[in-house]
């Protein structure tokens, strides 16, 4: 279920350059709102969430930039939203509608369209274009065990991101996939750093050519590519 969220300014137009945990914010809640088991389920750590969603979009990139914050000089913004479990999106928009009015950090807006888009039909080979950036990482371990984020200059980039899909995938449908080839050749790309709470992650935008397994694709598609999917990474759009 793939769904575009209209939202219409009330008051403040200052939003936080970094402001991906307030949209996740904004989805928990309305989820909570709608459907409070599925809430609590989604708040399970170590489990797949099976959605994602991107930056907000300021059409004409009607907006200005001072120090950490984008001034908005649009009266609309909007952002997608994509989930391989049609009951989360179900509830999203039921707890939108209840309580249209709604935060992104101190700005206020409220819901003034949400619109049930199609979804493209995924084959083996497409070639995507992030609407939010992915996150992709590893473990090192020198003696003590941390979490490093990675970028496509590491090899380890491209393994990972597969086996995340592979894994997503077993959760989801409970087998492995029949086929879990896949190549990926970077268009272009830009690497971000993306704050959510205290902590910042390394991230790319880009635009990129996958190859091999029309499953996996699909996933990536529906799901989000990559890692923290549920706090706004890894969204792609067919291109």
């Amino acid at each position: 279920m793939r769904l575009k969220i209209e939202l219409g300014v009330q008051g403040s137009r200052v939003i936080h350059l970094n402001h991906s945990y307030h949209l996740a914010s904004l989805i928990y809640r309305a989820i909570e709102r709608s459907n409070p088991d599925l809430s609590l389920e989604l708040h399970k750590p170590s489990r797949f969430k099976f959605f994602t969603f991107s930056m907000l979009k300021v059409p004409g990139k009607n907006f200005v930039i001072e120090e950490d914050k984008m001034i908005l000089k649009s009266p609309n913004v909007h952002f997608f939203f994509s989930t391989m479990l049609r009951d989360i999106g179900i509830a999203l928009v039921e707890g939108l509608l209840e309580k249209p009015e709604v935060k992104i950090g101190n700005a206020s807006f409220v819901v003034s369209e949400i619109k049930v888009m199609e979804e493209k039909e995924i084959g083996n080979k497409e070639r995507f274009v992030t609407l939010s950036p992915i996150n992709v990482t590893t473990v090192e371990d020198n003696g003590r065990k941390r979490i490093v984020d990675l970028y496509p200059k590491d090899l380890k980039f491209y393994e990972n991101l597969r086996n995340n899909l592979v894994k997503k995938y077993v959760a989801f449908y409970g087998s492995e996939p029949e086929d879990s080839r896949l190549d990926i050749k970077i268009v272009k790309s830009r690497n971000k750093k993306i704050q959510i709470k205290n902590t910042s992650h390394r991230c790319v935008e880009m635009v990129f050519d996958a190859e091999g397994s029309r499953e996996l694709l699909e996933v990536g598609y529906m799901a989000g590519w990559g890692e923290r999917n549920s706090m706004g990474f890894g969204m792609v759009k067919v291109v």
